[in-house]
């Protein structure tokens, strides 16, 4: 495969507090912009869906993006995917910050060794997916994209090149999807596609982890007897 492969995964809900890094030293136009309207929002509970002491951790998260210490993104997401990853103990680090990207409302294309604040926003708020779209779609040009994104953040992004990557289940003789446990397999084969140097979904029939087998469409686990 002659083009640069990028692995697309979202970012988290969960993330880890503080920093350790200096604050951001330039900020893309776009996130000046989004920061702006979520400091004007008046219902800051119906724009970050959280209440009580989480929703004060983000509306103070929010208001010190600017200001605030860092860390670089695959220490700051602490999410299920990102569990799956387990990005400290992988042999390949240089890989994997060569090939993954994250996708994020806030901040657009994340390098996974990029310094960023702690921060609140969904990709489907203010509009940040259909802004971000031609900004990323642009970066994404001559790549072979694996994409594993979920619905809301496949909206920031249009590739000429690629797969997107499935993981569903039999359940009542349907196929529905993995659920919760698919967000893990996904980074769990995110994972393995990086230590194992893999860029051709010819080679995705390999991975067999937990039950889940390639179709050549998406990832199915069959129900078990």
């Amino acid at each position: 495969m002659t083009d640069r492969v990028l692995i697309l995964i979202p970012p988290s809900e969960g993330k880890t507090a503080g920093g350790t890094y200096p604050p951001l030293k330039t900020i893309p136009p776009l996130t000046k912009e989004l920061l702006k309207e979520l400091q004007e929002e008046k219902d800051q509970a119906k724009l970050l869906g959280v209440k009580g002491a989480a929703l004060e951790q983000a509306i103070n998260a929010n208001r010190s993006v600017t200001s605030a210490k860092t860390l670089p993104a695959m220490k700051r997401y602490s999410g299920v995917v990102y569990q799956g990853i387990d990005y400290e103990t992988l042999k390949h680090k240089k890989r994997f910050d060569e090939r993954v990207r994250i996708v994020s409302g806030l901040f657009g294309l994340v390098e996974p060794d990029q310094p960023i604040p702690d921060y609140k926003l969904k990709i489907e708020k203010l509009q940040a997916a259909q802004r971000w779209k031609p900004l990323i779609s642009e970066e994404l040009k001559n790549h072979f994209i694996i994409d594993l994104l979920p619905l809301a953040h496949k909206k920031a992004i249009s590739y000429e090149k690629g797969k997107a990557i499935d993981f569903v289940r039999e359940k009542n003789g349907k196929k529905v999807p993995a659920g919760h446990f698919g967000k893990f397999i996904k980074g769990r084969f995110v994972r393995w596609l990086i230590e194992n140097d893999i860029t051709d979904p010819k080679e995705f029939k390999k991975f067999k982890e937990e039950g889940f087998i390639w179709t050549s469409e998406y990832f199915l686990k069959k129900k078990e007897d």
